[in-house]
């Protein structure tokens, strides 16, 4: 086991060692794209929409909250790093006292 172990690692280092052996690999620029999507199922209302140029990009999600709010988060990231912005509507409301412990 350990025989082959070594003689496995000794055919990669020489195969890495050789010219051509070890080809740098090719990196795809980054290419515009923008995507949609949206959940409303019963009490579970989500969705996203995002786009980006290749250097940035910019979107905003949203989810409907147990609570009767929607959470609304617009987000950006560019060559700085990535931002964001959190804001909610509506008011939250909290089920009488027939749920949970008294």
């Amino acid at each position: 086991m350990f025989t082959s172990v070594a003689l496995m690692c000794l055919l990669v280092a020489a195969s890495v060692a050789l010219p051509g052996g070890y080809q740098q690999p090719s990196y795809n620029v980054p290419t515009p794209y923008t995507f949609n999507y949206g959940v409303t199922a019963g009490n579970n209302n989500f969705g996203q929409h995002e786009s980006g140029d290749g250097r940035n990009v910019r979107g905003k999600y949203y989810v409907h909250l147990p609570d009767g709010r929607v959470q609304t988060v617009g987000y950006w990231a560019d060559g700085s790093g990535f931002h964001s912005t959190v804001n909610y509507q509506g008011t939250a409301s909290h089920p009488g006292s027939g749920y949970g412990y008294h």
